[in-house]
């Protein structure tokens, strides 16, 4: 259906800015006449960012017309903006309804629904804006995140291929799209996919810390430390970048710098525990066997079921010769379902 009036342009991220281009937007005609001027009002309204205006007038267009697709879509837009996906999510499927050809009401509806975490209605409603005929890589792009999640690897490749296929400089697909090749362990692909989001964005620190994990798999420890590096120097406060680069020195054997790396990741986070684990790992590489237990500790008052704390726990304190407390944390490991706890606990008997 063709709309005389303004409607909202999308941008990158779905911001809505209102076009004034249209010289159909001011015009009132005869019938109908009240929803109009409550219309154009709510498009002034938005375009000054005063949304709650804005909805108010939609929301009289619509009282004197209740099929006016344009106000519906255009409230819709206000909605999104200001992070009401719900109220979002009840305009754009009216839209759909009144007009099932609304290719953009169905991508905007995947993406309410997609916030709201109603994945399947999400991919249902992508699905129908692509089989309509987009030609936004978005709906591509969020398909296949989608797909990614359910663990549908090949679907998901293909949708973040076809976005790129629509915009060559689609950086975030790119990175998804290699995401999605290091779960299907097609390494090399994946690098390439890492390498080129970068070249085209350089600010996405988590696409370089990416690059990283899949060059530690490859064995490349100091490409992989090389690109843990530019996470960091372009986000200082990526704490997975600090502990991955810690744990790329752990496996050069370099446990004094994985510890420095691995004070940072706990010091920018406090909670995250892989780095308050690898931090005690590297202590007892060191021979800090106190050290260690501290680190343990601090991990198992965190999250008291967590198996291998206790484990390796019990590995610091038999270094110490205090065979009690390591026979304790043995048998707190074994009873948390930790297998290996057996062969240590040979000692204790």
């Amino acid at each position: 259906m063709k709309r005389f009036e303004l409607i909202l342009l999308f941008v990158w991220f779905n911001l809505c800015l209102f076009s004034q281009n249209n010289k159909d937007s001011t015009l009132v005609i005869l019938e109908n006449q009240e929803a109009e001027l409550a219309y154009n009002k709510g498009i002034e309204s938005f375009t000054n960012k005063q949304y709650q205006d804005a909805i108010q007038s939609f929301t009289e267009a619509i009282r004197y017309k209740p099929d006016f697709i344009k106000a519906y879509f255009n409230r819709g837009n206000v909605y999104f903006e200001t992070q009401q996906y719900q109220e979002a999510l009840n305009d754009f499927t009216k839209v759909t309804e009144l007009d099932t050809n609304d290719i953009q009401a169905w991508y905007l509806k995947g993406r309410c629904c997609q916030l709201l975490n109603q994945n399947e209605q999400a991919l249902e409603a992508f699905t129908k804006a692509i089989n309509k005929g987009t030609k936004d890589a978005k709906a591509y792009y969020f398909r296949g995140q989608l797909h990614f999640l359910n663990g549908q690897y090949e679907e998901a490749l293909e949708d973040f291929t076809s976005a790129i296929s629509l915009d060559s400089k689609y950086a975030v697909a790119y990175n998804d799209r290699g995401s999605t090749y290091r779960k299907m362990e097609k390494y090399d692909e994946a690098i390439a996919d890492y390498r080129k989001a970068v070249a085209i964005d350089p600010s996405l620190d988590y696409a370089y810390n990416n690059l990283g994990t899949v060059l530690r798999k490859k064995e490349k420890f100091d490409d992989a430390i090389d690109a843990y590096n530019q996470a960091i120097k372009v986000n200082p406060k990526n704490y997975l970048a600090y502990n991955n680069r810690g744990s790329a020195k752990f496996e050069k054997k370099d446990y004094k710098s994985a510890i420095e790396d691995f004070n940072k990741a706990v010091q920018i986070k406090s909670d995250y525990l892989p780095a308050l684990n690898n931090l005690a790992a590297a202590k007892i590489k060191e021979k800090d066997y106190k050290g260690a237990i501290e680190e343990y500790t601090k991990l198992i008052k965190m999250k008291p079921d967590y198996g291998f704390a206790y484990l390796n726990r019990g590995i610091a304190y038999e270094e110490l010769r205090m065979l009690k407390e390591a026979c304790a944390d043995w048998n707190k490991a074994k009873e948390l379902g930790i297998s290996t706890a057996d062969s240590f606990l040979s000692d204790c008997k």
